[in-house]
């Protein structure tokens, strides 16, 4: 069974319509981040319980009963009915819950049901970079500046968010994206403050638009910078 659903929202559909100007591809829009990966709970178990993602994906856990189940990784992510990080209560509990963690860094996440792990209600998640699309960059740099601070890329494609020094993190002008030790959103415990730790976040973007972007620290007023989406069905359609 395929478990991978792609982004199917009314935003992510506009990216397979043709447009007719350019100026369309660039309207300012509220990024779609993550493809979406479906995992059962159910019977004291996961399934599927060892999933492979890309960093940038989500996990979304169904539960279906019959017990009283949640999903929790130490010192990450405790969800249920929503999750703890994003005042959600990640008690577990019986009723039909759904919960979505988003996943940003390659890394190897191992997770369990609370009341059932010595029933071996475990699960893991592996991460791995992305290999889909192409990947670019953008780093905040120890001269407060973001490099490069113009970037044009096209709808699917991942952008790996890296601070390179100094206290930085990475938000755009309407806040849909805030990220810096982790993102705002994406369910786990995350610190999005401008800080001088080294952090890196992989995001896809699949909607068209303009995203202009800053640095949170009042120190640095002037690191901002733009991100160009562009629709990729302007290439396939011979609009070069």
């Amino acid at each position: 069974m395929n478990t991978t659903q792609q982004n199917t929202s009314p935003l992510a559909k506009n990216r397979l319509l043709a447009p007719t100007l350019l100026g369309l591809l660039l309207a300012t829009a509220a990024p779609l981040l993550a493809r979406t990966h479906v995992v059962t709970v159910q019977d004291n178990s996961f399934s599927p319980a060892n999933i492979v993602i890309e960093a940038g994906d989500t996990v979304r856990w169904i539960n279906q009963g019959p017990g009283a189940h949640n999903v929790y990784a130490v010192g990450k992510f405790r969800c249920a009915n929503g999750c703890d990080a994003e005042g959600g209560d990640g008690n577990a509990a019986a009723n039909n819950w759904v919960a979505e963690v988003t996943f940003r860094v390659p890394e190897t996440v191992a997770y369990e049901c609370q009341p059932h792990v010595q029933f071996g209600m475990v699960g893991t998640v592996v991460v791995q970079t992305p290999s889909s699309g192409t990947t670019h960059e953008i780093n905040a740099q120890p001269d407060n500046s973001f490099v490069p601070d113009d970037l044009t890329v096209l709808a699917g494609d991942v952008v790996l968010l890296q601070n390179q020094g100094g206290e930085h993190n990475f938000r755009t002008l309407d806040d849909s994206l805030v990220c810096a030790d982790g993102c705002e959103g994406d369910g786990q415990l995350v610190d999005t403050d401008p800080t001088g730790f080294q952090w890196e976040n992989y995001v896809r973007f699949y909607e068209p638009g303009e995203y202009p972007y800053h640095c949170a620290n009042p120190a640095h007023t002037s690191q901002t910078g733009i991100l160009r989406v562009l629709s990729d069905v302007l290439f396939a359609s011979d609009f070069e």
